[in-house]
């Protein structure tokens, strides 16, 4: 009896491990500590001007790296131990396909609460009249389908992140500056214009490093953990913000892992989306795919809850 009810425990565990989340289900409010704060102006502003979506972005970690740091309490000579991986298997034409269905289910999704969603030319025209998008750090635009590859920096505020890929819709118009401090630059054209603007973008991490110590040794363990963490911005015409934060990132199911594999040199661009790595964690892009649109498309029907609420 104490075999069958063993075996039947692990049976358990087991479909617990393999089930997959139903996104359509999940609370994300709730489960990700969803706060939103959109001022009685800014929601009247969204429900009588035109809003343009000024920026909508997906940046795919493709190389990170994880430490274990040697503590003060271990044995003299115990060194800190660090890792990389890539992201295999995980293709930019699949990723560019992805944001563009992604981009189009969100406006459709604004249209639907009432939203009157413009293609921002005028903010680009008045843009360019003015000499803005001649700036340094401007985007301004339309957008030609081109995946933009980025080496992270401390000022990023992502020490887990190495590369990174950024993908934006095709053919979009876009308005946005990369500076740390934006200054005027979106409330001066969001007056001239008089349009509201909704900037969102994913972070998508694929990799999960968990250190552990003993007294003789460090240990780092690097396997798959896809992770989203969404960042949503509105400013109306009279330069009032509101955002839509995301407390928690939103943990993804991993059976897309195909495992950590060893590559053969440095040189790992065959891999993938990233230009280098010793390791990488080879994924089923379909699978991958399916799961990030899964989720993207169930947080996004609760972004557009929560500023509908607010309307």
């Amino acid at each position: 009896m104490k075999k069958m009810t063993l075996l039947l425990a692990l049976a358990i565990a087991s479909v617990s491990l393999n089930a997959q989340t139903d996104w359509s289900k999940v609370d994300f409010v709730k489960k990700y500590k969803v706060q939103t704060k959109i001022p009685g102006g800014v929601a009247k502003s969204l429900k009588s001007e035109p809003t343009f979506l000024n920026d909508y972005s997906i940046t795919q970690a493709s190389l990170m790296k994880g430490t274990s740091q040697a503590g003060m309490m271990q044995k003299q000579g115990v060194g800190s131990v660090f890792s990389e991986a890539a992201l295999a298997g995980v293709s930019a034409d699949a990723l560019q396909k992805l944001i563009d269905e992604l981009h189009a289910e969100f406006v459709t999704e604004l249209k639907a609460i009432g939203l009157n969603i413009t293609d921002g030319q005028e903010v680009i025209d008045n843009s360019n009249a003015s000499g803005k998008a001649d700036r340094k750090n401007a985007m301004i635009g339309k957008t030609d389908g081109k995946v933009v590859y980025d080496k992270t920096n401390v000022l990023d505020n992502t020490p887990d992140i190495k590369e990174q890929n950024i993908f934006r819709p095709r053919d979009k118009n876009v308005f946005l500056t990369t500076a740390k401090v934006p200054g005027n630059f979106y409330n001066n054209e969001a007056k001239k214009a008089n349009v509201n603007m909704i900037s969102i973008k994913y972070l998508v991490r694929f990799a999960s490093f968990e250190g552990s110590k003993s007294m003789t040794k460090n240990k780092l363990t690097t396997t798959a953990g896809l992770s989203i963490l969404p960042t949503i911005s509105i400013i109306n015409p009279k330069a009032a913000w509101g955002w839509i934060e995301f407390n928690k990132p939103i943990d993804g199911n991993n059976d897309w892992s195909k495992g950590l594999v060893e590559t053969d040199s440095r040189d790992g661009s065959f891999w993938g989306l990233s230009s280098k790595g010793e390791y990488s964690i080879h994924a089923d892009e379909a699978k991958y795919i399916e799961e990030l649109r899964q989720i993207v498309l169930n947080a996004q029907k609760a972004i557009v809850a929560q500023i509908k609420a607010n309307l």
